[in-house]
């Protein structure tokens, strides 16, 4: 049997009722049983799934405008509206630099109430008066737009799988038992999907705490007083 990949919703969907003895789709969205109850599981698990790792599938990096308020606390000097699709924030950088921020949200509308992100991107605070131009903003974010699993790995796709068949086994079957085993497989599968996915990702630098390494050292430092060669005697 030829490996099947890569593997899009549908199949992957199939796939689960062939493991739980259900009847099969032809289609998505048909109205059927079996296609609520796995397309239920399935969105909200990769939900789960795309929210809890940064993922290098997901990813979206985006410049941002100014939004047209300034943020409701004087530490900040500009407001931007995040994207709609934002799931998870990654990085911020202000003028091509890592920069600190806040999140809160948007003043109140009578649409949907905006999330944004406050930076100082005019060299705030105190904000300069008169505002001045904000520097170039750009993030990185998880997108639910772009993390479609097709282009994922084969381990992260059967840890969404066996997610799809722990809600079958408990929304068609009732067997909460076959749910509880399934659940336990999809966790195993999604945890060895994060450490293969972080393994062919660039190493970072370790960051070595001064707090930590204080810790480690017994006072007073150093032990003895300057002068003292190891031998116990002055000189």
């Amino acid at each position: 049997m030829a490996f099947e990949w890569p593997v899009d919703k549908l199949a992957l969907i199939n796939r689960a009722l062939r493991k739980t003895g259900d009847n099969q789709v032809n289609a998505a969205d048909d109205g059927s049983e079996e296609w609520d109850c796995a397309s239920a599981a399935y969105e909200t698990w990769l939900a789960y799934i795309i929210e809890g790792h940064p993922w290098a599938w997901g990813k979206t990096v985006a410049t941002l405008p100014p939004a047209a308020n300034t943020p409701t606390d004087p530490l900040w000097d500009t407001a931007y509206n995040l994207p709609a699709d934002l799931v998870h924030l990654i990085w911020v950088r202000v003028d091509d630099r890592p920069s600190i921020y806040a999140l809160a949200m948007g003043p109140t509308t009578s649409g949907p109430t905006p999330q944004q992100l406050y930076v100082n991107a005019q060299g705030g605070p105190p904000r300069p008066v008169p505002p001045q131009a904000p520097a170039p903003l750009t993030i990185q974010y998880i997108s639910s737009i772009t993390s479609d699993p097709t282009f994922a790995t084969p381990t992260l796709v059967l840890a969404l799988e066996a997610f799809v068949i722990s809600g079958i086994f408990s929304g068609l079957h009732k067997d909460y038992a076959q749910h509880k085993e399934a659940m336990l497989a999809a966790r195993s599968y999604l945890a060895d999907a994060q450490t293969r996915h972080d393994q062919q990702m660039p190493k970072r630098a370790l960051y070595n705490s001064r707090m930590t390494a204080a810790r480690r050292v017994r006072r007073p430092w150093p032990p003895v007083p300057g002068g003292w060669g190891g031998t116990g005697v002055p000189g």
